[in-house]
């Protein structure tokens, strides 16, 4: 039982450590970015600080897309007759859908503001 519970209260956060790892890692990559003049090297149309800015998102939002899906599969499959399992399951999946948006919404500007001033 306490197993079940502890990996319950392990995807309820989940999807929120991996957009809490995403602002570490974009904040940290844009100042060392800024610090090394990535924002003036090319790579093809973007300069190489936006293209590792998205690259890194992109991560990201990839990672959480994963934790989507699993957390759909295991809503999908909660037993009728444990409605805490389910209830555990359909919270989790919530949670992992607003992580998704939270992170599109948060870091979106990655895709047009100026990166360093």
């Amino acid at each position: 039982m306490s197993e079940r519970s502890a990996a319950n209260l392990l995807l309820l956060v989940a999807g929120l450590v991996i957009w809490s790892s995403a602002f570490v890692s974009l904040y940290a990559l844009l100042s060392v970015g800024c610090a090394f003049g990535w924002e003036a090297r090319s790579v093809g149309p973007v300069s190489v600080q936006r293209a590792v800015l998205l690259g890194v998102w992109l991560l990201h939002l990839a990672a959480l897309a994963a934790l989507v899906g699993w957390t759909w599969r295991r809503a999908r499959r909660a037993a009728p007759s444990d409605p805490l399992a389910g209830f555990f399951a359909r919270t989790a999946l919530a949670c992992a859908v607003v992580s998704v948006a939270v992170t599109l919404v948060n870091y979106a500007p990655i895709l047009g503001l100026s990166a360093c001033l």
